[in-house]
């Protein structure tokens, strides 16, 4: 379901395993902004939940990369509200 959303207007094709090791080591490939920018914007937040248990990413990791790169160009309060209590 995530891949499906997350690629849904690309040409390049981003798989959930390959969006997990980016946000686990915090890296931002251009070559794959909007499948980023759509993973944070357009899954809702139980999927987003199930996607950082499924393959171990601390919700901290999480917050972080969003932070990073994606809360100044398209910030989603939901999101920030779910992760407020991240330490």
């Amino acid at each position: 379901m995530i891949e499906t959303t997350i690629n849904a207007q690309t040409v390049n094709y981003l798989t959930e395993k390959e969006l997990a090791e980016m946000i686990k080591k915090q890296e931002f490939k251009k070559e794959y902004a909007v499948q980023v920018y759509n993973f944070f914007t357009d899954v809702p937040l139980q999927d987003i939940v199930r996607f950082i248990i499924n393959y171990n990413i601390d919700e901290s990791v999480l917050l972080k990369y969003y932070i990073t790169y994606v809360k100044e160009y398209y910030p989603n309060k939901e999101l920030e509200a779910m992760l407020e209590d991240v330490v």
